[in-house]
């Protein structure tokens, strides 16, 4: 019976490391296998406030409001929390940090833990780093007695597999952070992008990615692999390698650059080993990231830059104001304004200098 309580116990601690809200039943089975009604879990990160919890077991909601009121800068255990072992995990009895004289002598334990039997507990620190601090704590009462030499150990056992699942939940909230703002990073990017596996899989991609494959004669999806005019799979290779995608409609070609990733070892948390990305530009978008970046470094205007960076696409002054659906002249008067800002004299210069920023 002892052993199916305990392994159960262990498997919600380590079902708790995905989901925090899992630590109240976690603390109701501690509780249960070391034999006190009450019981208090906590975890405090400096870093990251998503994995700060904290939880009771065995107090009423008026019962922990007049604890925190009132109570909790007082209570002696508290106070005391240094005094337990510094090595994580150590399961402590109370006594061991206040003496009985001592404790009865307060005045929580006289008007607060006396009138609910609460006298005799253990406690440890589950985590005591700079950035995660987290503690146990289990209360019964004093005819209970202390905690037993075999209880001690077993609030060590457990101790122990906390402080991983602790641990591993601090590690997928920041895997998860930085997965998400990767992602969010992918999605933000001006052109289309796709990240390959070595077998030509595609194992991300960005949504102006998968809008792209629909819209293009030279580039297609099927079964996750890229298909390239020819019908054959792009596959990474070793050098970076340029090549043009023919559109469905009349125009400009997209530029495509598929770019090696140095991957020698796998993921050490399984990801596909990632081996080539695929960034896909189109020269005729209006609102392409060298237009972006012209407005930010040099005080362009959206106009000037638009035109700016359509020219150094490789379009002619004529070509770039057709596109735009402007006269030649106000073309012109874009690219005179350009050159004056970014302090060039010549149309090469001022390309020289936005192909520089790529």
């Amino acid at each position: 019976m002892f052993l199916d309580q305990f392994d159960k116990l262990t498997g919600e601690i380590y079902e708790a490391s995905r989901d925090a809200g899992l630590w109240p039943r976690v603390l109701l089975q501690v509780c249960e296998l070391l034999g006190s009604p009450r019981g208090s879990f906590w975890i405090r990160s400096k870093r990251n406030g998503e994995l700060t919890t904290s939880c009771f077991h065995g107090q009423s909601e008026e019962d922990q409001r007049e604890y925190l009121d009132k109570w909790a800068l007082q209570d002696p255990w508290l106070l005391r929390l240094d005094r337990f072992p510094r090595e994580e995990g150590v399961f402590a009895p109370s006594h061991s940090v206040i003496t009985d004289e001592e404790l009865e002598a307060t005045e929580v334990y006289q008007a607060y833990l006396a009138p609910r039997k609460l006298h005799y507990g253990g406690g440890t620190w589950i985590a005591r780093g700079v950035d995660v601090e987290s503690f146990l704590t289990v209360i019964r009462s004093k005819e209970s007695g202390p905690l037993t030499e075999h209880e001690l150990a077993m609030g060590t056992r457990i101790a122990g597999h906390i402080r991983r699942s602790v641990q591993l939940l601090e590690e997928r909230h920041l895997l998860s952070q930085g997965c998400t703002g990767v992602k969010i990073c992918f999605e933000e990017l001006p052109f289309a992008v796709a990240i390959l596996n070595q077998d030509g899989k595609v194992v991300q991609s960005n949504g102006r990615f998968q809008k792209l494959a629909g819209k293009a004669d030279g580039l297609a999806l099927r079964e996750g692999s890229v298909l390239l005019e020819n019908g054959d799979v792009l596959m990474p290779e070793r050098r970076t390698r340029s090549f043009a995608i023919r559109r469905r409609r009349r125009g400009t070609p997209y530029w495509a650059t598929l770019r090696p990733i140095q991957a020698e070892n796998w993921h050490p948390m399984g990801v596909v080993k990632l081996t080539a990305i695929l960034e896909v530009r189109d020269p005729d978008r209006a609102t392409s990231a060298d237009s972006a970046q012209l407005e930010t470094l040099f005080g362009l205007t959206p106009a000037e830059a638009r035109f700016a960076s359509m020219l150094a696409s490789g379009l002619s002054v004529k070509q770039a104001a057709e596109q735009l659906g402007i006269a030649e002249q106000t073309g012109r008067t874009h690219l005179k304004r350009a050159m004056s800002k970014t302090g060039t004299r010549r149309q090469a210069e001022l390309m020289s200098r936005i192909i520089a920023l790529d």
